[in-house]
């Protein structure tokens, strides 16, 4: 073992102490990145790298989408778009079996389209819907944790702050990357609806019927609720489906549709500002993690440890198929302990070179490792998803309860995952269509 492996492999276990200890993902990746290098080459030729590389992995307009989406987001929470849109499903699917959950899915998939962020979505639904389940019999644990996993649906259908980012970390076009995005979002979503509309029908005592009646005049007039979301779905993934504009252009566009429909519905200007104040308070968050995770990133290839993973994998016979596994059950464990951003952070820079090696489709690998991701926020210890879906449950609702809750969306999760790992066609198909 070379002396820059070592320095590796002290680094990754320093950067997962740094993150458990609560230090921020970017200034754990730039200190660990900046001391990496410093030992490899030297401090002086560290501080040199840092500034150049730091500085190209973010000045590019193709990052522009990255503040968009987020400001496409904020709007969409301050218009109160996540409301109208679960009150017109609730009236359209009440009535079917565990109806309220399926609206709830629905609901946090069309909203956390728009905001892009699990947590945020996770909370939202945990106010509007958890108490209107609830109220007509709904189990409270599996409502919540319901919540819980439906608010990660959100982040593969684009918008998504999250496969930007994790594009703007691997290279990959983040445009193809949005579109295959769609496909385990969908499915995601028919999954989650699917075990509530089974559960309802074999122990409706967990998902009652609901008794509320709605005209047909009433369910139609909530349809325009949704026209916000439809117009703006239409326009991001028809423009980038047809070439008329980028990914960013999308998200300027998206943003202006929303600031009308703020102007029009009357939304008081100190939530539009909110939103603004909150929109680069999180850009400047996340481009600090790509400033510093590239620093990181660099400090892995200097040491080899990267190529010394990309060799090991590809002397060693292993098959795709493995190492995909190998891959998710690595991001579920590190999702138990970290937030998204963290463990891409962490693992783009060692198993993204060795899925290339072994001959993986750089977007199926993509694809295979943001649904794994997705599963350590209804895992303890952290949870994220689970805790900001408590952080809004009334007190009788017990966190532990929720984690429980969320365990056969969890299942439902791993099944989709192995279905995408052994079909990297249902990846592939909506980008390579738009992109060929």
């Amino acid at each position: 073992m070379t002396a820059g492996i070592t320095f590796a492999i002290i680094g990754v276990a320093a950067l997962i102490i740094l993150v458990v200890m609560g230090v921020h993902i970017g200034v754990a990746l730039g200190a660990v990145g900046f001391f990496g290098l410093a030992a490899c080459l030297g401090p002086r030729q560290a501080i040199a790298m840092v500034g150049l590389v730091g500085y190209n992995n973010i000045a590019t307009f193709d990052y522009a989408v990255i503040p968009l989406f987020i400001m496409m987001g904020m709007l969409a929470t301050a218009v109160g778009i996540s409301t109208q849109s679960y009150d017109c499903l609730a009236k359209w699917l009440g009535k079917v079996p565990g109806g309220l959950g399926v609206a709830t899915t629905l609901g946090c998939a069309a909203f956390g389209t728009m905001n892009g962020s699990p947590l945020v979505t996770a909370s939202v639904f945990g106010k509007i819907a958890g108490p209107e389940m609830t109220k007509y019999g709904y189990d409270k644990y599996l409502t919540y944790g319901m919540i819980s996993a439906s608010g990660n649906i959100g982040q593969l259908i684009p918008p998504s702050i999250l496969i930007v980012i994790y594009g703007a970390l691997s290279g990959d076009s983040i445009g193809r990357l949005l579109m295959a995005g769609i496909s385990p979002g969908i499915a995601l979503t028919i999954g989650f609806s699917a075990f509530t509309v089974i559960t309802a029908i074999v122990r409706p005592h967990l998902f009652p019927k609901v008794t509320a009646k709605y005209s047909m005049r009433e369910k139609v007039r909530s349809l325009k609720d949704l026209i916000p979301i439809v117009v703006v779905a239409i326009i991001i993934i028809g423009g980038i489906f047809t070439g008329v504009f980028s990914s960013a252009e999308a998200g300027a566009i998206g943003c202006l549709v929303f600031f009308v429909y703020g102007f029009l519905v009357r939304v008081p200007l100190e939530k539009l500002k909110t939103a603004v104040i909150d929109t680069v308070e999180n850009a400047a968050m996340l481009f600090l993690i790509l400033a510093c995770s590239s620093m990181f990133a660099k400090f892995m290839t200097v040491s080899g440890l990267a190529e010394a993973v990309t060799t090991l994998v590809t002397t060693s016979n292993l098959s795709s198929v493995l190492f995909l596994f190998g891959t998710v059950v690595v991001l579920f464990i590190l999702g138990c302990f970290m937030d998204a951003y963290s463990s891409i952070a962490l693992t783009i820079p060692i198993f993204y070179p060795a899925a290339v090696a072994l001959g993986i489709d750089p977007i199926h690998f993509d694809i295979v490792a943001i649904i794994a991701l997705h599963m350590g926020g209804l895992t303890p210890p952290v949870g994220l998803c689970v805790y900001s879906a408590k952080s809004v449950a009334p007190d009788d609702v017990d966190v532990m309860g929720i984690f429980k809750g969320a365990f056969p969306y969890l299942i439902v999760m791993i099944i989709i995952e192995i279905i995408y790992i052994f079909v990297p066609s249902l990846s592939l198909a909506i980008p390579n269509a738009m992109f060929n």
